[in-house]
């Protein structure tokens, strides 16, 4: 029952090394919500509301070294 629950819970935590969110685009240096799996690893998501995730997508560069 504890693991079960473990599974379900979200906590925020500071990616410090690169995640891909599994509703977002990729996170570094930025808070980010995570949960372990029944597997033992890591599943992230950023909760972050759809608009923000436009705006922020449209101020990346389209081609790389930009």
């Amino acid at each position: 029952m504890n693991i079960e629950r473990r599974e379900r819970i979200w906590s925020e935590w500071y990616a410090w090394h690169p995640v891909l969110p599994i509703d977002d685009t990729v996170f570094w240096l930025e808070t980010v919500y995570r949960r372990e799996t029944a597997e033992g690893l890591w599943q992230y998501r950023s909760f972050r509301p759809e608009a923000e995730r436009i705006k922020a997508s449209a101020a990346m560069p389209i081609y790389p070294g930009a």
